[in-house]
């Protein structure tokens, strides 16, 4: 499988829509609000502690979202887990100047609509403010292009929100973005302040916590594939592996502060193949980068070994470094025919391998089966597959995987 096919599964992937088995990459919230203490501080709150509820723990399997409209396909099919992408946990979403209040309102949203259908969150942390970013000497290398995915301007600003149903809050589904300045934070300081405000408000210790917070949020993604190589359409991170390897000791330092019990996911591997495995070698170069992750993560965009969603050459490749940690796969998806019943046969096949090599959790990017619109078949072919489920049939398929 070459390299350029994989980066251009990628891009599509991040482009599609939910609806009909299209990805789910827009609609991503957005908005502003009142904003909630200043100086990292918020204002004090008292309730009791909550906790993730056992049954949802014992879960193992999650879906990306768009936005939180999803909530209730995810809860249909028996999954119990959500990752928001991006999400609303961009620093400069919630800080939107050096000197401005961090304001919760958009996460509120978010957080609130999922707890209502017993579903927990998988956050995942961007340290991006352009505010910030742009006090960096040498500032031009962190820019991506305007054509990116998740830019503010350019392809970024098309995916406003649309086709909203009565009722609906135009706010909660408003474009997600990234900041066009995507390098390490400036300010470390403002930045980690950030983060702890962040863990501090959903960590449901009972203390300054989000007001009617009852499923919280324990565990904390550093980023998203930063071994990505870099295009005009995505491109998440422009550094390298010891500068992500400096972002994710200091990111989990600052989580680790505000709650003991939460848990650091690393950012995931685009896929299983050495060239971006290798970018997580040289992160592993450091002791302390290795300590600072409590989870490690993959990702497989129907890429490299799909069969196992990319879990086997990832643990072959922690093994290398004597890491014995979870593994989840944050990204899954099987999308190598354009019959979507053996595209769910695939994915059913791809998860039981996924859990019998120890995979803790899975989340899946799609809501369907059908290939996304300029699909050019896999390479090397269609795999030979006896079918075994029904992929038109997007829910029934999801509720047989998930019982796995």
């Amino acid at each position: 499988m070459t390299r350029p096919w994989k980066i251009v599964v990628l891009a599509v992937a991040i482009a599609g829509l939910v609806a009909g088995g299209w990805f789910i990459y827009s609609r991503v919230a957005g908005g502003t609000g009142g904003g909630e203490g200043g100086s990292g501080e918020s204002t004090p709150t008292s309730s009791a502690p909550v906790s993730i509820p056992q049954e949802v723990l014992d879960n193992k399997f999650g879906f990306l979202s768009g936005g939180p409209e999803d909530a209730s396909f995810i809860g249909n099919v028996g999954a119990a887990w959500v990752r928001p992408h991006p999400g609303a946990f961009v620093w400069e979403r919630i800080q939107t100047g050096e000197d401005a209040s961090f304001d919760f309102s958009l996460p509120d949203k978010w957080v609130q609509r999922y707890q209502e259908k017993e579903i927990a969150t998988l956050a995942t942390i961007w340290p991006f403010a352009s505010w910030d970013q742009v006090r960096r000497p040498g500032q031009d290398k962190c820019m991506v292009s305007e054509n990116d995915e998740f830019s503010p301007t350019g392809a970024g600003a098309k995916k406003g929100a649309k086709d909203l149903k009565e009722g609906e809050d135009e706010e909660m589904y408003a474009r997600g973005y990234l900041p066009l300045f995507r390098c390490n934070p400036y300010d470390w300081e403002a930045y980690a302040a950030w983060v702890t405000a962040s863990v501090e408000r959903y960590d449901g210790d009972g203390s300054n916590d989000m007001p009617g917070l009852e499923i919280p949020i324990k565990y904390w993604e550093v980023m998203n594939e930063p071994d990505l190589d870099g295009n005009e359409t995505l491109d998440f991170y422009k550094e390298d592996a010891t500068a992500y390897a400096e972002l994710l000791i200091k990111t989990a330092a600052a989580i680790r502060q505000a709650d003991s019990e939460a848990k650091v996911v690393i950012a995931g591997a685009a896929g299983g193949d050495d060239h971006f495995l290798d970018f997580y070698r040289d992160v592993f170069q450091s002791a302390e980068a290795i300590a600072a992750f409590d989870i490690g993560n993959v990702h497989c965009i129907s890429n490299d070994d799909y069969q196992s969603f990319n879990v086997d050459p990832y643990k072959k490749m922690l093994a290398e470094f004597g890491i014995d940690k979870p593994v989840w796969v944050t990204e899954a998806q099987a999308i190598l025919s354009t019959d979507p019943d053996i595209n769910a046969t695939i994915a059913l096949n791809a998860t039981k391998e996924a859990l019998a090599l120890g995979a803790g959790r899975i989340f899946f990017t799609q809501y369907g089966f059908e290939p996304w619109e300029g699909w050019h078949g896999a390479p090397g072919g269609t795999p030979s597959v006896e079918k075994e489920l029904e992929g038109d049939d997007p829910e029934a398929a999801y509720r047989v995987i998930t019982c796995q």
